[in-house]
């Protein structure tokens, strides 16, 4: 009960100042460093500067109380596109 009410903590505090600070810092940053397909355009901003302060409030929060878990996850998701895109690589150099 108290990690998940200092998770819930956490999150509430990232997703507060990611939402504070879209206008500068972390919108900013988002816009530079997102890919094109996900990045957020003039359209549709006010409602990307929710979904992303909220995804980063969940990340942050899950790093913080489970970070072993976090980095295994990550290496176990590099490791799976690394081993696809090798075989990927191997049936289409078979195609050719």
């Amino acid at each position: 009960m108290l990690a998940t009410l200092i998770w819930i903590v956490i999150f509430a505090l990232v997703t507060f100042f990611a939402l504070k600070t879209w206008d500068g810092a972390f919108g900013s940053a988002v816009k530079r460093y997102a890919p094109e397909v996900v990045a957020p355009d003039e359209d549709s901003e006010f409602i990307d500067r929710y979904v992303w302060s909220i995804a980063a409030g969940i990340l942050v929060a899950t790093l913080v109380l489970n970070p072993l878990s976090m980095i295994i996850t990550l290496v176990l998701v590099g490791v799976i596109a690394f081993v696809i895109g090798l075989l990927l690589r191997w049936a289409l150099s078979k195609v050719h």
